[in-house]
């Protein structure tokens, strides 16, 4: 069973001189659950691709795919199936999706003890504890203001959710026979500050087949 458990306070974010928050956008036949005000997208197309945004910052975010093979023969898939572009003002900017082995790269030059870190220890702030698929592990929440958290303390939270889910749980190839599935979380690297208005688009791609989930960015009440 896949589920994903994900704080509704997860969801709110300082980024860049506005808060955002990030909205899924249902299309085509998608479907959107809801685990404790977390939004899932599902799609039931060959991959089944099942989307959900863990944590963000204020230029990377870290998203969990489960995706299962519903064809009679086997499939590869990695980091490359998937491609992120934020759509601003009719441009379509491509977006960073980290490999295995770039990310292996960052934790070496961040050190062993970084790596090592959650979130809690990284950023000092409180953390939630999220089931992922059969996997647990700790993510730091997000509910800030600008006075008491600065672009660099979103970035290294974000590096320390990654490294410590980086051995284990990072996407990563691998080989999906038929009726398998398989969970991983990615990195993914904008190259400027989200912004009201921005689109992020998902595409998970297998042959000829692609799939859209898109996420808007919109304002925060200032009375939130």
């Amino acid at each position: 069973m896949k589920f994903f458990l994900i704080p509704a306070i997860m969801l709110l974010v300082a980024c860049s001189s506005n808060r955002v928050v990030i909205h899924p956008q249902v299309l085509n036949k998608q479907t959107i659950t809801y685990a404790r005000g977390g939004p899932q997208l599902h799609s039931q197309t060959i991959l089944q691709p099942e989307l959900t945004i863990l944590d963000y910052s204020y230029d990377e975010m870290v998203a969990a795919l489960t995706v299962t093979n519903t064809t009679s023969e086997p499939i590869l898939f990695s980091e490359k199936n998937l491609k992120v572009e934020l759509s601003r003002s009719g441009d379509l900017i491509p977006a960073t999706v980290y490999s295995y082995e770039q990310i292996v790269e960052q934790a070496s030059e961040a050190g062993g003890s970084t790596a090592a870190r959650v979130g809690d220890t990284a950023v000092g702030i409180g953390v939630g504890f999220i089931p992922f698929g059969g996997i647990a592990y700790t993510v730091g929440k997000l509910f800030y203001s600008l006075s008491s958290q600065n672009n660099e303390a979103h970035q290294k939270r974000i590096d320390s959710i990654t490294f410590s889910q980086m051995n284990k749980n990072y996407l990563r190839k691998q080989t999906l026979q038929p009726g398998e599935d398989y969970s991983g979380i990615v990195k993914i690297g904008f190259e400027d500050d989200l912004q009201e208005g921005d689109q992020i688009i998902f595409q998970v791609i297998e042959n000829n087949e692609t799939e859209k989930f898109n996420f808007v960015c919109k304002s925060l009440p200032e009375n939130n």
